[in-house]
């Protein structure tokens, strides 16, 4: 039966159209070529006609499978080296990434680093300041004292009832040749030499007492250098903290720059589409970028992983429409013997015509007969129309 297969399982005909040429066109076909009838003639050019629109099907539908192939094909290569790039962008985000924060760690270390040394600074500053203050204190206290006691001990303005009181201040100038770092030999003979009047003293006591007002004027004049010393190291130690200043807040505003992006109206998106990788330094958004791309990496392998069983699915599709158009063109060419074959008796084309109109197409590879009143039983009926080899 390829005429029915031809007509159920690839021409698209109506009902009623399929009924007309499932009755008419085995009768025609069992008509000799040169002996049909305009009509039949007319029944076969409209099946191939049919046959025609169907054969136009098959290979659209192999046409369209093949360029479904081929678009996903391209969607696939689209598809990997958008991954490709995308590693590529991944990995030099992740190397940014790196280095912004190797470089965020440098600029923070160096910020403290700074800070560190800004506050010795400011502290061995305030420590020379404090001591140049101490110097300071201590010679005009010394002075202070010395002027009070030796001119009243050297020239002998105590009245012999104010013993008591000499004492006291002979007292008070030993403990000051202490502080001037003087022998114990001239702190004892400057105790017995200030007891006389200037008048009353002896040789050694003269020279006890100007060798005493000598190193007490030695002394003033070491603590006068001592505060030169320290006011010196003082301003040092000023300029070496305004130096460290300087440093501390240009490692501060390198340190808060890099926290703040140089690009703040670069989005991601456009980052992403046009495949631009930011190169500055940024803490910020680096690791944003990353994470970005990190996961358009993962969507993008995802998304090729899908392409294996769609392809499968697509050349299923393509070998079912060869394998379709290949059996299409075994039954027109049964079709097509049929046609063009010698006539058969008229019993069998009755009987095939007879059979289409009142029950369904025989199977592929089944025989049918049916009887038809006034046809001779003794004539041996050859295979029938739609029959398959």
């Amino acid at each position: 039966a390829p005429v029915m297969r031809l007509m159920s399982e690839y021409c698209s005909l109506s009902e009623s159209c399929t009924s007309m040429l499932a009755s008419a066109l085995p009768v025609a076909l069992q008509t000799n070529k040169e002996d049909r009838h305009a009509f039949e003639n007319s029944v076969i050019k409209a099946f191939e006609d049919a046959c025609g629109d169907a054969e136009r099907e098959c290979k659209s539908a192999i046409e369209a499978a093949k360029v479904a192939c081929s678009k996903h094909q391209e969607e696939k290569a689209g598809s990997v080296a958008n991954l490709e790039l995308a590693e590529r962008n991944a990995a030099k985000a992740l190397e940014q990434k790196n280095a912004a924060q190797g470089f965020h760690d440098q600029k923070q270390a160096e910020k403290e680093k700074a800070e560190t040394a800004l506050k010795g600074a400011e502290q061995a500053s305030e420590a020379s300041k404090a001591e140049v203050q101490e110097v300071t204190g201590k010679k005009e206290a010394f002075e202070a004292e010395v002027e009070q006691v030796l001119p009243v001990l050297k020239e002998g303005d105590f009245a012999p009832k104010d013993w008591r009181l000499r004492q006291k201040t002979i007292a008070r100038l030993s403990h000051l040749l202490e502080q001037s770092d003087a022998p114990e030999s001239m702190v004892a003979g400057a105790q017995l030499a200030f007891k006389d009047k200037p008048e009353s003293r002896g040789q050694f006591a003269v020279k006890t007492v100007e060798a005493t007002e000598a190193c007490l004027k030695t002394y003033s004049q070491a603590l006068a250098q001592a505060i030169i010393g320290a006011s010196e190291k003082s301003e040092e130690f000023r300029g070496d903290l305004v130096a460290k200043e300087e440093v501390a807040k240009a490692s501060q505003s390198e340190y808060h720059l890099f926290l703040l992006p140089r690009r703040p109206h670069l989005d991601l998106a456009v980052v992403l589409r046009i495949h631009v990788i930011v190169d500055d330094h940024r803490a910020a958004a680096a690791p944003k970028l990353c994470a970005v791309l990190s996961t358009e990496v993962v969507g993008l392998k995802k998304s090729i992983r899908g392409f294996g069983p769609r392809e499968e699915d697509l050349a299923a599709e393509l070998r079912g429409s060869q394998t379709s158009f290949e059996g299409f063109q075994e039954l027109m060419r049964q079709f097509e013997s049929f046609r063009d074959q010698l006539p058969a008796p008229a019993l069998e084309v009755a009987a095939e015509g007879a059979e289409a109109t009142t029950s369904a197409p025989a199977a592929e590879g089944e025989e049918g007969e049916v009887p038809i009143e006034g046809a001779e039983a003794t004539t041996s009926a050859p295979a029938a129309v739609g029959e398959e080899a």
